[in-house]
């Protein structure tokens, strides 16, 4: 999936473009136009220093709610978009292990022998199952390089319900136990002493490092047959020259969904 990301790097480059590592944009700069405050345009950004830098066409891809609460303090927040029921989360592990396992693939899944106890734990009681799904994903079996020779990677992880006040430190020492037990049980290994080096991201780590709001992957629940259609669309109507793309505005959520908000917003500006 990286190489996505590394491949249109490579076009964006050849065309001109110049990327700004490691620099924090801290808000969208709005100016009013001369019609008045109904027309608003966008005239840049501000970075850390604090810098103002100019730009007629700003493309937000921060989930739409800390775009505009962080990005856009001043302007009037979609509050029936922001309010609604926020998706489901992830407890996720990434294992160095010290030795192979040929009964493994690339991706993996360890399915839980409950379904509907699982949803009920994670949608209702807003807790992690007794029995919860395993996905494994072991790159190396593909790129050797990925691991050292006779180890492998292992990104690990269950679903779990978006930060509603759990205590986290608790339930990620549950998860793990409970991945543990089940990996040893259906892999026929002994996991624990196989791995030699760990990190892991719960639900208020997924919101601090990545500005999703409460840890919910996938922005917005799409617990209705509606809620594709209540996103929020990939451009202002109020801001002139303000553009937002990602999984958490049209279409959705997930990698093809994504690259698609990017092509619509594309066909937007194109328009405009």
């Amino acid at each position: 999936m990286y190489s996505i990301i590394t491949a249109l790097v490579k076009l964006a480059e050849e065309m001109g473009v110049t990327f700004h590592y490691n620099t924090t944009v801290e808000e969208i700069i709005i100016s009013e136009t001369e019609k008045g405050r109904k027309n608003k345009k966008v005239v840049g950004i501000k970075i850390k220093n604090p810098r103002i830098v100019k730009y007629d066409h700003v493309v937000s891809n921060m989930d739409i709610y800390y775009t505009f609460k962080k990005l856009l303090p001043k302007e009037k927040s979609p509050q029936r978009i922001l309010n609604q029921p926020k998706s489901s989360s992830v407890i996720a592990f990434c294992w160095g292990i010290n030795t192979t396992h040929k009964n493994l693939n690339i991706h993996n899944m360890l399915f839980s022998a409950d379904d509907e106890g699982e949803y009920k734990a994670i949608f209702e009681n807003k807790t992690i199952s007794d029995d919860p799904t395993v996905y494994i994903y072991i790159s190396s079996k593909h790129v050797k390089e990925d691991a050292p020779d006779g180890c492998e990677n292992w990104f690990l992880f269950i679903t779990v319900p978006h930060d509603s006040g759990q205590n986290w430190d608790e339930l990620v020492k549950q998860a793990r136990k409970k991945m543990i037990k089940k990996i040893n049980r259906i892999v026929h290994t002994d996991i624990e002493k196989h791995i030699v080096c760990e990190d892991y991201l719960s639900p208020p780590i997924i919101q601090k490092k990545y500005s999703t709001p409460f840890g919910a992957v996938y922005g917005n629940s799409s617990d209705n047959k509606f809620a594709s259609f209540f996103r929020h669309s990939n451009f202002s109507k109020t801001i002139k020259g303000l553009y937002f793309v990602g999984g958490s505005v049209h279409p959705g959520a997930g990698i093809p969904m994504c690259l698609n908000s990017a092509k619509i917003m594309e066909k937007v500006f194109s328009w405009k």
